[in-house]
């Protein structure tokens, strides 16, 4: 009974000293966004005085807007990847049809070739279509993922059995209830997994946003946030202040749906 206790001490205190120096970051940055750029290097630690001044300067360069233009992209960008990620994991898994393992095999092709080769090709289609300027070119990137296509695939080959699907055939449900009644219910734990990876990646992306936007009104976080570098000065404190905003929503969503994204990942990665 002592060594089971003292070994779940020795457990807890460890947990305890990685959650501190995993906290140590993001409490220096929130502290650093309350000094003035020019006393940046006095950090001692402590937060200072200034932080009413950079939230005038953060509350001033219309911050709201860039949450706004952020949120609305992530928004989108999940429901959109839900939609077509899970309809094309579903096709792929369950329906055998000529071309279904080259179009398999091309996903994964593209997955391997770096985004930033095809930036230029895209930026020009988006001009071709008129819609190079709007949110619309940072959301469709994440709406026709190849990852969550292939996530969704391998997923689903096990999580959903042929026979579920050949049951609710025999008793005349067509393949689109099929797919809303059945499979989504299914592969629930997916779906959660992926929306919390697209949330992120649509919330920080800066890339695409950068070569595609030019409106000021249009800016999503990350722009916004470069933004304070000006061009001979930067407001670096207003600018780790901008910064420690933009982390609060990653970090809620991760602690509030933590337990789902291990579990789903946990699960993708035994099912894959």
């Amino acid at each position: 009974m002592v060594i089971t206790l003292g070994g779940k001490l020795f457990f807890y205190i460890i947990m305890i000293m990685l959650a501190v120096f995993a906290f140590i970051p993001f409490y220096a940055m929130f502290a650093m966004g309350t000094y003035d750029s020019f006393k940046m290097f006095e950090f001692n630690g402590l937060p200072s005085n200034y932080l009413m001044e950079n939230l005038k300067t953060v509350g001033g360069s219309t911050m709201l807007t860039f949450f706004k233009n952020s949120a609305i992209v992530s928004f989108f960008s999940i429901i959109f990847s839900l939609i077509f990620a899970s309809l094309c994991g579903y096709g792929l898994a369950k329906f055998k049809f000529k071309g279904s393992k080259f179009l398999y095999n091309l996903i994964l092709i593209t997955m391997m070739v770096p985004a930033q080769l095809g930036i230029v090709a895209y930026v020009y289609e988006m001009r071709i279509f008129h819609i190079n300027n709007s949110l619309l070119p940072v959301i469709l990137p994440f709406t026709f993922s190849a990852f969550g296509a292939f996530w969704m695939k391998q997923y689903i080959e096990e999580a959903v059995p042929d026979e579920i699907i050949e049951s609710a055939r025999m008793d005349a449900c067509g393949e689109i209830g099929i797919f809303f009644r059945i499979v989504l219910y299914l592969i629930s734990p997916a779906l959660i997994t992926l929306g919390l990876l697209v949330f992120v990646w649509s919330w920080n992306s800066f890339f695409i946003p950068l070569v595609s936007i030019t409106d000021l009104k249009l800016f999503t976080v990350p722009l916004g946030v470069n933004s304070f570098n000006g061009l001979y000065f930067t407001d670096n404190g207003a600018k780790i202040l901008s910064l420690s905003f933009a982390t609060l929503p990653v970090l809620l969503v991760y602690m509030i749906f933590s337990s789902h994204l291990e579990s789903g990942l946990a699960a993708g990665a035994v099912k894959g």
